[in-house]
């Protein structure tokens, strides 16, 4: 399960799969829009399982005091 974060601006961050098996890369959203991919995120490193790229964005938001979005 990924978890998806929002930042101070409204911008949401989640994992999502790139092109191709087995890679991944943390996504960012603006506020406003509905696109279901986002824009990738470059600060982080694309990885290999989805386990490493929501680790990373784990710790960037953790670091970036964001708030873990409640999709219930």
């Amino acid at each position: 399960m990924t978890i998806e974060y929002i930042d101070y601006r409204g911008w949401r961050y989640k994992v999502k799969s790139g092109i191709g098996c087995n890679i991944f890369k943390e996504r960012c959203l603006k506020p406003g829009k509905e696109c279901s991919s986002g824009k990738g995120f470059t600060v982080l490193p694309w990885r290999n399982s989805i386990e490493e790229a929501q680790a990373d964005l784990d710790e960037y938001a953790h670091k970036h005091k964001m708030t873990v979005v409640d999709i219930t």
